[in-house]
């Protein structure tokens, strides 16, 4: 396309997933707005969405194929082209096939690109190859898991839930600068009588909305606790709700009987007159959300502190009266994926550990993209001195130079989100949005289903999924789901469709009901309740980093 405008949605790691209404002169993008009629974004844009235009002609722009000519890491490349790119890395993938097996080849992605396309397609090679995967533990994985547990399902509020809501509890989280959408939303709920209450030890700027409480880092869960005993100690819970529609209410009030807000004090900080109020007050104001951020769980006992604060909801009788993620589980992720084409038992290594065994000697052949792990997973200087062995051949599919493409021996050109066609699923709000993708890719970059597709013919690979249509395969995964009604061309259309989310009420544990003390968990050899621990940092290093979300920057894409 060299004219017009193009819808695209954006596909940063980011739960808004806005719509955008992308002008196009001469096959550049030119100018970004936001689509005034989207259900949620509704035309306003974050700055990094805003300021795409100048990173656009970035001259960190990865333009061609590039092969190391220098020792690794000293930056010296030279251009080639793609036919003898893809040879390169055939051959290399035959290599180590023949002489290590296809255990010692990985691949390492994540989210830089949202699209599903983008994300899930590329390992339909290497499942093919029946090469090492990743579990993608980095995120939000514990937290997930943890409301799963007691609900079987971890799907919670939507947008529309905090614009109705008389109490907003934001738990460890900053959407002034992470979603700013939801942040809207809070001030617009605000304006209308909502109360907010900040549960966060930083002063962030969404802290001025309203009152804020500061326990100490990691001791969230221990609040919670209190907090639930507060509310039982005072009759202020929904009664008829925990008979009809929880069970294992009785250990669970055992379990919170051990944290009355006097003892939590000395454990919090927070006063334990603090707890009550702040327990009356969520216990009256109803209907309430308390949004939980990602960055809470990551800790050692994160996840046991998101157990106990997504059961708060059911005791004063709100049906699953939280957001943490809002993913989809209803689409065959796994078809697009290729997982249907491996042949031998699949391997997958914590992502966060990759590092560690690349140091270590492990894997002589590693592709990444849509990641910069070099600087952005725990123990990046492990996940360096890896990618900086001679041993290991390392391919980077990137749209920028940075710290990863530097250490690569064959750095590959990708398209980015204005100039490849994708689809996107919100993690928030309940929609399904097309990206058109509609300008002239820069210089020779390809998308990753084009490389995946070159490299699987010429390692003579023959089945026949390989080479299918990405679009008609994300089609046949999108006509598929239950949540969803219509295929790709629908979309194409509409742009937007909405997701059928199953009822708040309606729970996917065992019993059918929530489960304060959960069989799930009891299933895996887990703790039934939340099981917390206090731990202390040790004396040489008694200071804890807390990190925050920057408006102006996600991650290291801009």
């Amino acid at each position: 396309m060299s004219e017009g405008e193009a819808y695209v949605t954006c596909q940063r790691d980011c739960p808004d997933a806005c719509g955008m209404l992308v002008g196009i002169r001469d096959g550049r993008v030119v100018s970004v707005r936001g689509d005034p009629h989207h259900p949620v974004t509704r035309g306003f844009l974050c700055p990094k969405s805003r300021g795409y235009v100048a990173y656009d002609k970035s001259p960190k722009r990865i333009l061609y194929p590039y092969i190391r000519t220098g020792p690794k890491g000293s930056g010296h490349f030279k251009k080639i082209d793609w036919e003898e790119a893809l040879d390169i890395i055939s051959d290399k993938i035959k290599e180590i096939l023949s002489k290590y097996g296809p255990d010692q080849i990985v691949h390492f992605e994540y989210l830089e690109n949202t699209g599903l396309i983008s994300f899930y397609y590329p390992q339909r090679l290497f499942n093919a190859l029946n090469a090492t995967g990743i579990e993608y533990t980095i995120c939000d994985l514990a937290g997930e898991v943890a409301i799963s547990l007691h609900y079987g399902e971890r799907y919670g509020a939507f947008p529309s839930d905090l614009e109705r809501s008389r109490l907003i509890v934001v738990w460890g989280a900053n959407p002034a600068s992470s979603s700013v959408h939801a942040y809207s939303l809070m001030a617009k709920a605000k304006s209308k009588g909502a109360e907010i209450v900040v549960i966060d030890p930083r002063k962030t700027r969404t802290a001025y909305l309203g009152w804020h409480i500061t326990p100490r880092p990691g001791t969230d869960g221990f609040l919670a606790l209190s907090i639930a005993h507060t509310l039982i100690e005072e009759d202020l819970v929904d009664w008829d709700f925990i008979k009809d529609k929880t069970s294992g209410f009785e250990s669970y009030k055992e379990l919170v009987s051990r944290f009355p807000p006097e003892v939590v004090e000395e454990i919090s900080g927070v006063e334990a007159n603090v707890i009550r109020r702040f327990a009356k007050l969520y216990a009256e104001r109803k209907p309430n959300v308390i949004y939980i951020g990602i960055g809470l769980q990551k800790s050692r006992c994160g996840a046991e502190a998101v157990r106990a604060i997504c059961l708060l909801p059911a005791l004063v009788g709100v049906d699953r009266g939280f957001f943490f993620c809002n993913s989809v589980r209803d689409f065959d992720l796994r078809y697009l994926a290729g997982e249907h084409l491996r042949t031998a038992p699949t391997r997958k290594v914590n992502m966060i550990r990759v590092g560690r065994l690349l140091a270590e000697g492990e894997f002589r052949f590693i592709y990444i993209y849509g990641s910069n792990p070099a600087v952005t997973v725990p123990r990046a200087d492990l996940f360096r001195k890896g990618l900086m062995r001679e041993d290991l051949f390392v391919v980077v599919h990137q749209v920028v130079w940075n710290e990863t493409a530097e250490l690569a021996d064959i750095v590959l050109p990708a398209t980015n989100m204005y100039e490849q066609f994708d689809v996107v699923v919100s993690y928030w709000h309940p929609y399904v949005q097309i990206s058109e993708g509609l300008a002239t890719p820069l210089g020779e970059s390809k998308p990753g289903w084009f490389i995946v597709q070159q490299l699987a013919k010429k390692l003579n690979l023959e089945r026949d999924e390989l080479y299918e249509d990405p679009k008609e395969t994300l089609d046949l995964v999108l006509r598929k789901s239950k949540m969803l009604n219509g295929g790709l061309e629908d979309l194409k259309m509409k742009k937007i469709l909405k997701l059928k989310y199953p009822p708040k009420d309606v729970y996917q544990t065992p019993s059918g009901k929530i489960e304060f003390v959960s069989s799930l968990a009891m299933r895996f050899g887990l703790s039934p309740l939340p099981n917390l621990r206090l731990e202390e940092p040790p004396d040489e290093f008694p200071i804890i980093l807390l990190s925050s979300s920057i408006p102006r920057l996600a991650s290291t894409q801009y």
